[in-house]
């Protein structure tokens, strides 16, 4: 089983003390922008396990943020590969919490 996390580069100092998670990855990679971050992530589902997206949505205009969620986990929705995994961290500000979510990709049976 392989795992890949792609981090925004401001959440990337998260990770520095984390280096035995760190060493068990297959892929990190960190992004400057939230485009870059979801095209690396996107990538990541298709070819691993289970892909986490850590991004940074500080800077976002809050009347926007609830729809660059919800194409976030569309998009990760739709490169996650059969049985895959994906994970969407959302980090937080002062005034916001950060948020996760998971979901699981199975297969779709027709009867």
């Amino acid at each position: 089983k392989t795992v890949a996390v792609t981090v925004s580069s401001t959440n990337a100092e998260t990770y520095l003390n984390l280096q035995n998670f760190k060493t068990e990855l297959k892929t990190f990679q960190t992004g400057d922008s939230y485009k870059d971050v979801l095209e690396k992530s996107k990538s990541n589902a298709i070819e691993h396990n289970l892909s986490i997206c850590h991004i940074d949505l500080k800077d976002v205009n809050e009347e926007k943020l609830g729809k660059r969620v919800d194409k976030v986990c569309k998009e990760m929705y739709q490169h996650t590969s059969c049985n895959g995994l994906f994970m969407v961290i959302l980090a937080g500000k002062k005034a916001v919490n950060a948020a996760a979510g998971v979901t699981i990709v199975k297969p779709k049976f027709e009867r």
